[in-house]
């Protein structure tokens, strides 16, 4: 690149520096990208918190928490962009000079108060996105066999290791003439993001996972046509925060073989990173995130008793008879026909034994409680 300038235009650099000021240079512009797709989640995201606040009492507190939670990452974001324009202004321009080149200066020069206040922004900002997915995950194992708490250990020790190489991390490049890829010491940048990576990695894995479980018993309990909308791949993109995992790979790769391909990427993890979890939110905003509610909904087939309304349009209702030693389960199924008629459909099961009547989940069926879903 650049090759049709005259020689005398060119920086007295070598090509290596000249590519890795590009890719500073870059990076900052991916950033501002990202910067910008999280200002607009933001304002989405906010407006429907804010106007369904009212809508239930039991979610007010919840909408309130989350707007003031996305307020305090955004300000951050704000505060950590200002700091990198200002310090990319700084070593492209004011500081040019320094033998070297720009890429010398964004090397050495980490320690600068205003590329500092962007480096503490981007770890505690990583904290603040990091402990929602772990949140996520507690949400959706809720109601599994084994207690959310045991599934969340790793994920949850993985956390607490983030927090102690960040401060590492911040100790390393708060240092004079250090950087996460020039120290003295251990370089504690790769154990760093490769602690959130894992973190995020493992989240998304155990999310899918029960997403998938859940895909399947509903599919098996109601058919086919339920089900989809939370198990879609997009949603699964959305709720693990995969997004970031990618972001993060694509920096760690390249910082670990020493290419400056990694600057391109350094800058906007921290904004790609709002945006992942702006989705998540916002999703939440629109009522279409996961949560316990929905699965005990979505399987009450499994609930004992249960009759189970989606959308306003499906009803299943389980009873139990005993007679002569005989158990029936009755499956009345309404749909609304194109005339607003409803069809009824009645299935009897009886079994042998005299035992009582077993749900698709095996569990015992002996009164009747509506459970309704508002998807």
């Amino acid at each position: 690149m650049g090759d049709h300038f005259p020689a005398e235009y060119r920086p007295k650099e070598s090509d290596a520096d000249i590519f890795a000021e590009h890719t500073w240079l870059q990076g900052a512009f991916l950033a501002a990208v990202a910067y910008g797709i999280e200002f607009v989640l933001y304002v989405m995201a906010c407006y429907l918190l804010w106007i369904h606040r009212r809508h239930q009492a039991q979610s007010y507190m919840k909408n309130m928490f989350f707007i003031i939670y996305t307020s305090i990452i955004f300000l951050l974001h704000t505060l950590y962009m200002a700091g990198l324009l200002q310090f990319t202004q700084e070593s492209f321009i004011d500081g040019r000079e320094i033998p070297g080149g720009p890429n010398a200066f964004e090397l050495v020069m980490f320690s600068l108060p205003v590329d500092m206040l962007a480096n503490v922004i981007m770890v505690i900002v990583t904290w603040f996105c990091d402990i929602i997915n772990v949140w996520r995950c507690f949400v959706i194992y809720r109601g599994c066999r084994i207690p959310a708490w045991a599934v969340n250990t790793i994920p949850i020790l993985l956390y607490f290791l983030s927090i102690a190489f960040g401060i590492l991390f911040l100790k390393q490049v708060g240092t004079v003439s250090q950087s996460p890829w020039e120290t003295s010491g251990i370089n504690y940048t790769a154990p760093y993001y490769a602690m959130s990576l894992a973190l995020n990695i493992l989240v998304t894995l155990l999310i899918v996972f029960r997403l998938l479980i859940y895909r399947h018993r509903i599919t098996k309990a109601m058919g086919s046509g339920h089900g989809s909308h939370y198990t879609s791949l997009v949603a699964m993109i959305v709720e693990s925060a995969s997004i970031y995992s990618s972001f993060a790979l694509a920096f760690l790769v390249p910082f670990a073989v020493n290419s400056p391909v990694s600057q391109l990427f350094l800058q906007g993890l921290s904004p790609i990173q709002g945006v992942s979890t702006f989705l998540i939110i916002f999703r939440i905003a629109q009522g279409k995130g996961w949560s316990h509610d929905a699965y005990t909904n979505a399987l009450t087939s499994a609930t004992p008793g249960a009759s189970h309304t989606i959308g306003g349009s499906t009803r299943i209702q389980f009873k139990q008879l005993q007679k002569s030693g005989l158990s029936s389960a009755t499956t009345e199924r309404s749909k609304q026909t194109e005339d607003g008629g409803p069809i009824m459909l009645k299935e009897m099961k009886q079994t042998a034994s005299g035992g009582s009547i077993q749900g698709c989940e095996g569990v015992e069926v002996t009164k009747s409680v509506l459970v309704s879903e508002t998807v």
